[in-house]
């Protein structure tokens, strides 16, 4: 291996998605490679899962994971039959063995299930990607020879100063919304059952309700280990019974409805992770924006790096984001070689931030 530009022989990001690890393994997109990994189950990490499913020998994901893939990864029967045939739960630091290369998934907090992925190749070189991740909550993966990281808020404009403010803030604004009127939250599968969790632990008692797709993804959450309880589907008798009184509940929808069509007589609340002014936000007379994040910012980014200290720096380019600019702060802030992929810069380049030259 020939300086950091050989390490690019055993990790990258492709255009499709997919996080190129190791030999054998590709994560969160469909690569031509015997083993498919998903970090977790949001729509853009479960890229080309279709053709994993017909190429790949094995699909490894955390228990929890393969299970929301199931609820949420729109399967034909016959995808649905290849999944249950190919999929292998994996715990955290439960390490495998496949041609001889080892891996191993460690906690991301983003949403249930969420893991980063470590893999180390038969002549000892450790490739981490981070998945999508929080910084608090989140393992850091110490001295790996390559960093893959996400970068959806890579930019110095992403910066959240009031971050440890925000659940007890939503807590405090649903608790007094709800003695008025019926209060409906509004996120994605994920961050819904976190804002659960963050509320009940916060003293919020009054029940939960929700469409029969939020209370399924709920129940897979509570089954591994969130606690929320007290929660029902809307088209049961429970769950009429607590509409009909027209106040005391709390009904999650997905964000699809907040921006479509929030409801009236009701208190709205958006989570949104792209609120970086203030943690709340009045909308209108009963809406308001919570910047309730599953994400880290950019300064939860610079410091995973910093204190994983990686040799090599690849910000993933493939998804929503600010990639250019997250591996720039690395390279200026940090001094440890950064670059993007998949990336438009010239191969000159490209070795000029591994500090080499082009041969």
């Amino acid at each position: 291996m020939r300086g950091l530009s050989g390490l690019l022989r055993y990790a990258g990001v492709l255009d499709t998605g997919a996080v190129l690890l190791g030999y054998s393994f590709a994560a969160d997109g469909y690569a031509d490679r015997p083993v498919r990994i998903i970090s977790h189950a949001h729509s853009d990490h479960m890229l080309g899962l279709r053709e994993s499913l017909q190429r790949s020998a094995l699909i490894i994901a955390t228990p929890a994971t393969i299970e929301l893939v199931e609820e949420l990864g729109r399967l034909s029967m016959r995808n649905r039959y290849l999944f249950r045939q190919k999929a292998l739960p994996l715990q955290y630091h439960r390490k495998i063995s496949y041609e001889g290369e080892k891996l191993f998934l460690a906690p991301a907090r983003h949403i249930v299930g969420a893991a980063q992925v470590v893999v180390e190749t038969e002549n000892g070189v450790r490739i981490a990607y981070t998945g999508d991740f929080r910084l608090k909550g989140t393992e850091i993966i110490m001295s790996p020879d390559v960093l893959i990281i996400e970068a959806t808020y890579g930019s110095p404009r992403f910066r959240r100063p009031f971050k440890e403010e925000v659940e007890e803030l939503l807590i405090d604004l649903v608790l007094d919304s709800v003695r008025k009127r019926p209060v409906v939250v509004y996120g994605y599968y994920g961050k819904l059952q976190e804002a659960m969790e963050i509320l009940r632990r916060g003293g919020v008692e009054e029940p939960f309700v929700m469409p029969e797709k939020i209370y399924r993804v709920t129940r897979i959450a509570e089954k591994y280990g969130y606690m929320i309880d007290n929660y029902y589907m809307d088209t049961s008798i429970s769950g009429k019974e607590i509409m009909a009184r027209g106040r005391g509940y709390i009904y999650f929808a997905h964000m699809a409805r907040a921006r479509y069509r929030r409801l009236s007589g009701v208190s709205n609340i958006v989570l949104s992770g792209w609120e970086f002014r203030e943690p709340v936000r009045r909308l209108d007379a009963v809406s308001w924006l919570v910047a309730l994040s599953d994400h880290a910012d950019y300064d939860e980014l610079i410091e995973y790096v910093r204190r994983s200290r990686p040799r090599l720096v690849i910000v993933d380019a493939s998804r929503q984001g600010a990639a250019d600019e997250l591996a720039d702060a690395v390279r200026r802030l940090l001094g440890i070689p950064a670059i993007t992929l998949p990336s438009n810069q010239p191969p000159e380049t490209i070795m000029e931030y591994l500090g080499e030259e082009l041969v």
